[in-house]
């Protein structure tokens, strides 16, 4: 549980986890240590990943544009938001300096519209700590969560500030719009709700434990939904941020319950994935992924026994749920299960070369994953049969 102001030791490990990347040499040159921030338009890939972002197109693994600051220090961890051409991505800050405790964080706007990123605007100014969460743009603005407890707005074209709302802790979570209201989560425990024109607070709700999950709205039952470290799913009033009901998990929820069909999937870090009722919380099924069939290349038989851990956010398509989970501790190798969304049950599972932090990204017929591999940051799986189709590493990490 979250207490009082402070976090307590399982948030300050991934607190270190997130300060520490950093670079290291492998046989391949240089490969960053943070796994990649993935997002996706439905058909190109954009992937923060090391000191630079990228985007590709699915279908082909063609390279559209980089780009990559001149401070090799500096790395990329939260997904790029891109729209109507424009990229917007923040850095996971650069310090200062041995004599120097400041971190500088900087936020990007480019034109991807060509073959070259070129940029539009840059701002320091604004943040002194990490940005974990993708910005979300809408319409002309521009919001970007910090660590340094702020959700800042800004002008999309010029980077000009608009507003800027200071929450008690962190916000690790991408906000979520809807019809001018942003649902706003954080570490310091609560769900707010905020004008999205001018910042002011429209209400707040304060929980039982820390939040990094992205707020998922259904507008068909006026409901917000939070996950939270206190092992709950909570389901709040959108109005009022009055909580309707809650739904234990077993373990923590790091990352946003995916909602579909009247129905949200929700994964633990035990590896449990449920699925409940969204108007209710009735739990329809619970299942989970803690047996993987092929570790380190050989056949598991019975399957090898795993924890399984659930940080991503599951993804839903077709009546069937997409799970990465970081897989196995002893290989340090992930795994990737769908399930049939009705029941629960497996229809197939891959193991992957690397743990799988970040949410997958649905793409033609092939899910897409992104993590810290020499064999690829980027794999994408069949849909149907969960068949490798394609890695992809960026060029500068391909041996001549």
């Amino acid at each position: 549980m979250f207490i009082a102001k402070r976090p307590f030791s399982r948030l300050l490990l991934l607190v270190l986890l997130l300060a520490t990347f950093s670079l290291t040499a492998c046989s391949r040159g240089a490969t960053a240590q943070n796994w990649p921030g993935l997002s996706t338009d439905g058909e190109n890939l954009y992937v923060a990943y090391g000191s630079g972002v990228l985007g590709l197109e699915a279908a082909s693994q063609d390279l559209l544009w980089s780009f990559k600051p001149e401070s090799a220090t500096l790395f990329f961890y939260a997904p790029p938001s891109v729209k109507d051409g424009r990229a917007v991505i923040g850095d996971f800050g650069a310090a200062q300096g041995l004599f120097s405790p400041q971190i500088v964080v900087s936020i990007y706007a480019l034109d991807v519209t060509g073959s070259t990123a070129k940029t539009e605007w840059t701002r320091n100014d604004l943040a002194s700590d990490r940005i974990v969460a993708a910005p979300l743009q809408v319409g002309d603005v521009v919001y970007v969560a910090t660590a340094d407890n702020q959700l800042l707005a800004l002008d999309a074209e010029s980077g000009n500030d608009l507003w800027h709302f200071t929450a008690e802790f962190s916000i690790w979570a991408q906000p979520t719009y809807y019809e001018g209201t942003l649902f706003v989560a954080s570490l310091d425990r609560h769900l707010y709700a905020l004008n999205a024109e001018d910042g002011t607070q429209k209400w707040s709700a304060e929980l039982s434990g820390a939040m990094s999950a992205q707020p998922i709205v259904n507008p068909d039952e006026n409901l917000v939904y939070a996950a939270s470290y206190d092992r709950e799913v909570h389901a709040l009033d959108m109005d009022t941020g009055e909580e309707v009901w809650s739904v234990p998990a077993s373990d923590w929820v790091w990352s946003a319950p995916a909602l579909a069909d009247g129905t949200l999937y929700v994964g633990d870090s035990s590896g449990n994935v449920f699925a409940i009722d969204a108007a209710s919380g009735e739990v329809l099924w619970e299942s989970g992924v803690h047996t993987m069939d092929v570790v380190a290349g050989a056949n598991q038989n019975p399957p090898a026994q795993i924890k399984g851990a659930i940080q991503a956010s599951p993804v839903v398509k077709d009546g069937v749920v997409y799970v990465a989970s970081l897989g196995n501790e002893q290989s340090e190798e992930g795994l990737m299960v769908a399930m049939d969304a009705a029941t629960g049950e497996e229809m197939w599972q891959a193991t992957t070369p690397a743990p799988l932090f970040s949410t997958p990204a649905i793409v033609g017929d092939v899910i897409v994953v992104a993590m810290q591999s020499e064999v690829g940051i980027l794999q994408a799986y069949n849909l149907e049969t969960g068949e490798l189709e394609w890695s992809y590493l960026p060029p500068e990490l391909v041996s001549e």
